[in-house]
């Protein structure tokens, strides 16, 4: 007879008790597929990986601190997940090589050196990270193109276009719309590469006095935080605060720096701070800026001030929940 699961006890146990689906399926005494099924049945979310993995530390008892050296837990956790990574990357190029019909080093030199793509539209392709295909090209000792061959300006006195502006070339209007979308098109380059460390980047002086205080404090951040089309040097994304270390110069310290004598760059970047401020306000973002000088003179009051914005938030969504 089969049995019926309720879906009150369902939501019980993966709701408020933290079960797993399998585990779930253990305790009522029916298989993993028949849970799956009921879930569908009572439209009931199932947990993304990232909850999944927030909720496994506190349901086992683990404690922040450990690592590969000091706990034998975390040490098979990292090999089983190495383990599995690398049995699903020699299926993933199993299946390429299986489909094209010859190597992957074969198959990226011809769509990179042959077919002129670049690393992204090969990852595109073969339905891979760009990252993948990154350390791919490493490993199999598939060799760059020069430099040289991305930068069109490098084209030499004889080339037609060589001293002309895109005004000259194309008319204010259409150069306009060309210098937007190139400027666009960077500003998306330079987002990806902070979030997947792509770039030649280093945290700057501030940054690490900060994240060294906020680790100190026991206060959990997220570095280079995207929002919309904006990245945050710091974040605590559950209660929606972003925190910025700003040069004094670049950021123009208003203690240091009058409005009316400001460089061209630096009023840009206020300019941009100022947009990014009315976009973060709008998500209903809480903004804590911080300049150089501050920071460096008085480091435990920019962490006052940061906990303090911690507890008046967590109170406040309290009440209002």
């Amino acid at each position: 007879m089969k049995k019926e699961v309720n879906k009150e006890e369902l939501a019980k146990l993966y709701f408020k008790d933290k079960k797993s689906i399998r585990e779930i399926a253990k305790i009522i005494g029916v298989g993993k597929t028949t849970i799956g099924y009921y879930f569908k049945k009572y439209n009931l979310k199932t947990r993304s990986h990232n909850e999944a993995v927030k909720i496994n530390p506190q349901k086992y008892g683990w404690i922040k601190g450990l690592t590969k050296e000091s706990d034998k837990r975390v040490l098979n956790l990292s090999l089983k997940i190495k383990e599995a990574y690398l049995k699903k990357r020699k299926n993933t190029i199993k299946n390429i090589e299986h489909g094209f019909g010859k190597s992957i080093k074969k198959i990226i030199k011809e769509l990179y050196w042959d077919k002129g793509f670049t690393q992204n539209k090969i990852a595109d392709m073969l339905h891979m990270d760009r990252k993948l295909i990154i350390n791919f090209m490493k490993e199999l000792n598939i060799k760059k193109r020069p430099k040289y061959q991305y930068i069109s300006s490098l084209k030499g006195e004889s080339h037609s276009h060589f001293g002309q502006t895109w005004e000259n070339l194309y008319g204010k209007e259409k150069a306009d719309k060309r210098k937007k979308l190139a400027a666009e098109r960077f500003r998306n380059l330079t987002i990806r590469r902070i979030q997947n460390n792509e770039f030649p980047f280093f945290d700057t002086k501030i940054e690490i006095l900060i994240a060294k205080g906020l680790l100190e404090r026991n206060i959990l951040f997220v570095k280079q935080f995207k929002i919309g089309n904006f990245v945050c040097d710091f974040a605590i994304p559950n209660l929606k605060i972003a925190i910025e270390c700003d040069g004094d110069y670049w950021h123009s310290n208003p203690k240091l720096y009058a409005r009316e004598n400001l460089t061209t760059t630096q009023r840009k970047k206020l300019i941009r701070d100022q947009i990014k401020n009315k976009f973060l306000n709008k998500k209903r973002w809480i903004i804590l800026r911080f300049y150089e000088s501050e920071i460096k003179s008085n480091l435990p009051m920019c962490l006052d001030k940061i906990e303090d914005s911690i507890q008046r938030t967590t109170k406040k969504n309290q009440i209002s929940s």
